[in-house]
């Protein structure tokens, strides 16, 4: 064998054994960002178990439709978090006047928050009102509903599908996280 042909042998043995370090290289970087991806999903997944449950737990009285003005047994909790309802939820947003029991389970069914307050148990309800408003925005009014409502024995109402929290004045860090635990998470998924 030549020198020339020695010193060609050489170069290609030398070119394959860099393709193989950097296949390597390829190979590590994969599973580098596969371990980091499988991280960051346990740690999201972590965070959401170590998170206390936000509200109290209601027995869910089902999800039968039922015809506007039918009567039907008693609701479990006030405002309701389950049950009888109508076939056509409220459109998500601000409501300064009372909607319907039936209509606002519809939402709940649906995934929505409903966020219940009642003016005659506001100090200032004016000021409440304004600051739903701006909370309700805040989510871009995607599946959060705010309305007026003579609440048995709170002043504020959150409600999701099954769970009930109430509240003596206006908090928005409460309301907030309730808000971001609970939505989206009823019986029927749904865009709206």
């Amino acid at each position: 064998m030549s020198k020339a042909q020695a010193r060609r042998k050489q170069r290609l043995a030398a070119r394959a054994a860099e393709g193989r370090d950097r296949q390597w290289l390829w190979i590590a970087g994969g599973v580098l960002v596969a371990l980091l991806l499988v991280g960051g999903i346990a740690w999201v997944a972590f965070r959401q178990a170590s998170r206390p449950a936000l509200g109290e737990v209601v027995p869910v009285q089902g999800q039968q439709h039922i015809q506007v003005g039918q009567s039907h047994p008693p609701y479990n909790s006030d405002p309701p978090t389950s049950g009888w309802h109508y076939e056509e939820p409220a459109r998500a947003g601000f409501y300064a006047e009372p909607l319907p029991d039936e209509q606002l389970i519809h939402n709940l069914e649906h995934g929505h928050i409903v966020i219940s307050y009642d003016c005659s148990k506001l100090a200032d309800c004016e000021t409440v009102k304004t600051e739903l408003q701006d909370m309700v925005r805040s989510f871009e009014s995607w599946k959060v509903v705010a309305v007026s409502r003579q609440n048995a024995d709170a002043a504020i109402a959150l409600t999701a599908w099954g769970r009930i929290d109430k509240l003596d004045d206006y908090d928005a860090d409460r309301i907030s996280a309730f808000i971001k635990q609970w939505r989206d998470r009823g019986p029927e998924r749904t865009p709206e």
